[in-house]
């Protein structure tokens, strides 16, 4: 039944007249990249790819054709990598945070254009829900403690700036593909500073969401009820 609700959305909504991106828009986002820290490299080690993935929903009030502001709420796996030198083992430290970015969204270009460039810039906070930290040999065996009881610090704020485009799939249903970054403030102190140092956090991410004008949603509900009167 959803995907036929949502078929009947993209139908209807391509017939319906052009409408400007102002106003409340709501959408999901997914993002894919790598992340790091600074401050708590082992000596003898190099920092390898660690996986960074996201996944929530966002929001924007556009005030005008160019500006606006958002936030959003996301689940957030962060962390970082480092093999040794003199062996195969790998560090891997992985932290899950529940993010919640505040940003201002600037779009580009006419408002009549299909694809327009769109930077937005922000603070964000997010908290330390789960991860684990462990050793990777050559046998594959694991050990390692769970982020939340390894951490003294439980809470990052940093912040977001992103690059991209607003790519018009029809008045009001908007695709956003851009390149995020993160640079986290505050330092994340272990619970046993002698073994661990503290450290600060960064990520870059490649991102895919969608977005739903808040005027087209109505339209095309009023267009429902009326087909559902017939």
């Amino acid at each position: 039944m959803k995907q036929l609700s949502f078929i009947a959305f993209l139908l209807i909504a391509g017939s319906l007249p052009a409408t400007a991106q102002t106003g409340w828009n709501i959408g999901d986002r997914a993002a894919l990249g790598h992340s790091w820290t600074v401050g708590n490299k082992p000596n003898n080690t190099k920092r390898r790819f660690h996986p960074v993935f996201e996944l929530g929903r966002i929001a924007t009030y556009n005030f005008t054709d160019v500006a606006g502001i958002g936030f959003g709420t996301f689940f957030s796996s962060q962390g970082a990598s480092f093999k040794d030198e003199n062996s195969e083992n790998r560090l891997i430290g992985r932290a899950n945070y529940i993010k919640i970015p505040v940003f201002a969204s600037f779009n580009f270009g006419e408002a009549d254009q299909r694809v327009r460039p769109r930077l937005t810039i922000g603070p964000s906070v997010q908290f330390l829900v789960g991860g684990k930290s462990f050793i990777r040999t050559d046998a594959d065996a694991f050990a390692g403690r769970y982020t939340t009881r390894a951490m003294n610090t439980k809470i990052d704020v940093g912040g977001n700036a992103s690059l991209g485009f607003n790519i018009r799939i029809f008045d009001g249903f908007y695709l956003n593909h851009e390149i995020n970054y993160y640079h986290g403030f505050v330092e994340q102190k272990p619970n046993t500073p002698s073994e661990t140092p503290s450290f600060t956090n960064r990520n870059l991410t490649m991102s895919l969401g969608m977005q739903i004008n808040g005027e087209a949603m109505r339209k095309w509900k009023g267009k429902m009820m009326k087909m559902h009167h017939k």
